[in-house]
This record gives structure tokens, sequence and C-alpha cells, in this order.
């Protein structure tokens, strides 16, 4: 039995009536409807993944794969998601040479490297250049991912046969065939579930997971952003960044000339200033990590007040400095949510922090 269905089952939900899903809910969810945000791998998992799919009983090949991570706490959230924890894992085990990773665009562009790659390994010699066009040309689909992404409700399925005429069917099977499009059988909203036709079956189409479509997105923003940054808010009012974090980093660093306006896009959103400084980061600019190391110097305050997305971006910027040199936090009134009280925990356990960093002002 999976952690997803231990938790739907569970007496605490048995008076409720749970949906399980990866899409967007309807409006007439929204005022009755409670969401818990599933983040994936705690480190008890991702022990447990190392040392069962990886390493096996191998310790210190297992402490080589952590210490990497650590190296690179700049994907510290991304690997979260188990697919990409896993991916992590198995290159930097395999590659004894593995790169330290400055930005996640650069480490999600290794990543689809290799999935390409890895096709490329597996298809005859007179496909391959093809395939190299399908690789290095997408712009058809960061079209369709970036409109599915800036919609007030967001598009993360397509229909099969209306993905395939955008996109034209070779680069569609090609793309199924890596994985980075996913098909699945659904029944057709014409028919409904007690018809008894036998068409009434159609075929949707959704990316592996949301990250890779704001991947692709992101493509299309950056060209967006680098031709018309001062439209920016007109096409970005549907795209929080909390929730579309990795499109606005990867957007900066796929196009430093985008990323001047992207960064103040971001700047002028409530609690924009310490997210922008993500994207900044995405640029490689190393000045820019002289600036992190100063402002994590300072006391750092956590409110219940501040917006998600501020929390979020404090904790990563945490992580990124933490990683650079000793850290001292504070931890003051009004007390932060378990959430964000746990991330820090996570950055203190597993950084060489100096002593007694949990003291209150008095």
């Amino acid at each position: 039995m999976t952690d997803v269905m231990k938790m739907i089952m569970t007496p605490v939900f048995h008076l409720f009536e749970v949906v399980l899903t990866t899409r967007y809910l309807p409006k007439h969810y929204a005022p009755n409807t409670k969401r818990l945000r599933l983040t994936g791998f705690d480190d008890r998992a991702r022990d447990e993944y190392i040392r069962k799919a990886v390493v096996g009983a191998n310790v210190v090949a297992a402490n080589r794969i952590k210490q990497r991570l650590h190296e690179n706490p700049i994907l510290e959230d991304l690997c979260q998601v188990p697919l990409f924890f896993v991916m992590f894992a198995h290159m930097s085990h395999e590659n004894k040479d593995f790169q330290t990773f400055k930005t996640v665009t650069s480490f999600f562009e290794y990543m689809i490297k290799c999935f390409h790659s890895h096709m490329r390994n597996k298809m005859e010699d007179k496909n391959v250049q093809r395939y190299h066009m399908f690789e290095d040309h997408h712009s058809e689909l960061d079209e369709v991912a970036f409109e599915g992404l800036s919609k007030r409700n967001q598009q993360i399925v397509w229909k099969k046969r209306e993905l395939i005429t955008k996109l034209g069917k070779a680069f569609y099977d090609q793309y199924i065939r890596i994985g980075i499009l996913v098909e699945e059988e659904v029944i057709d909203d014409i028919y409904g579930s007690d018809s008894a036709s036998t068409d009434k079956y159609q075929r949707e189409v959704r990316f592996y997971h949301k990250v890779f479509c704001e991947w692709y997105a992101a493509h299309y923003l950056a060209k967006y952003a680098a031709r018309m940054p001062d439209k920016l808010s007109r096409v970005l009012r549907y795209m929080d960044p909390f929730d579309f974090q990795y499109c606005y980093r990867f957007a900066c660093g796929l196009n430093n000339n985008a990323a001047s306006g992207v960064i103040e896009y971001v700047k002028k959103r409530d609690g924009g200033d310490k997210f922008a400084i993500l994207c900044i980061l995405e640029q490689g600019d190393p000045d820019i990590l002289d600036a992190v190391l100063s402002l994590c110097s300072e006391q750092i305050n956590f409110s219940m007040d501040d917006n998600t997305l501020l929390q979020r971006s404090t904790i990563q910027l945490l992580e990124v400095a933490s990683s650079h040199k000793p850290c001292h936090y504070s931890l003051v009134e009004p007390v932060p949510t378990l959430q964000h009280a746990a991330g820090l925990l996570l950055c203190h356990r597993r950084r060489a922090c100096t002593t007694n960093p949990w003291t209150r002002p008095e």
C-alpha cells in the first residue's frame, strides 16, 4: 500500500470526500475544499531508495550521493519530487566526475539531455539526425505549454489529436517514446460513464510532471520577455510565481536578455524581492552569491504574516548560503507555520551551523 493510500484511508478522513489530482480543481469545489500539497521524498524515503535501488549495502556510495546533494543546495527543493531525486541519485552514482550544479536550469538542461541521449542510443542510425532536430527545435511544444499554464484555469491535459495537429506526428511520437509526454485513456465527456458506445474512450496527453511543462513554457517566456518585457504583466497575470517558480527561474537561466524583464516583474509582486534573488542566481553570476551571503548574514525573520512565496524563497536562500559558510538563524515572533519551521530544521540538520542557532532575541 502506498503512502498516499494510507493517507486517504486513515480514520482522520473517513467523513471526507478525498480527491487526489494533479490537475486544477473546478471552481465549484473551491468554497468547501481544503487542499494539501504532496511534496515528495523526505530524508527517510530518500535513504531507503538509495539503499534499495542504487547502491545496495554500499554505505560509502550512499553517503557520497547524499553529500553530492548537499553540495548542490540549489536543487534541494526540486529534488523533493521523487522523479528528479531518482535521476539525481543515479546520475551522481554512475558518473564519478559528476558536476556541481549552480542553477536549477543547468541541472534540468543536463537531465533533459540525458533523456534524449538515452533514446538516441536505442534508435537506428538513420533516425538519429532527425531526432536531433526534435531535441533542439521544440518551439511548438513551448507555445503549447505556456498557453496551457498562463490561462485563468490552467490546462495541463490535451486531446491527443489536437496535440498531434500542433506538434506534428513524428515529433509527438518521439516525445511519447522518451516519456516527456504521457498518454492516458479517458471517457469522452459527450458520452458519459453510463454510455454503452464503443467509441466513448479518447486519449488525452499530459507532461510526465508539471515541471517538464514549466521547462518548455519557460523557453517561450524567455523569448517573449526578451522581445516585449513591458508586456509581461499581461501574459503572466494568472501565473503566480509560487505555483510556477521553476518557469520563472528557468526563463532567467535560459536567456540573460529576458532575465531583467522577468526579474523586474517579480520584484513588483508582494514578497518578490527574495524570489527575485533566486531568479538572479539562475544567471550564474558569481557576484550574486556574495549578495546572498550578505543578506543571510543578517538576522532573518520568519512570520506567519509573510506570504508563501516570501517564506519559501527565504528558506531556499538560507539553503544556498549555509552551504557556503556557517550560518546563524534567529527564530522570532510571530512563530512560523509548521511547514516553514520544518524547512529551517531541515537546513539546520544538514548544514554546519554555529552553536545554538535557534536563539530568540531578547
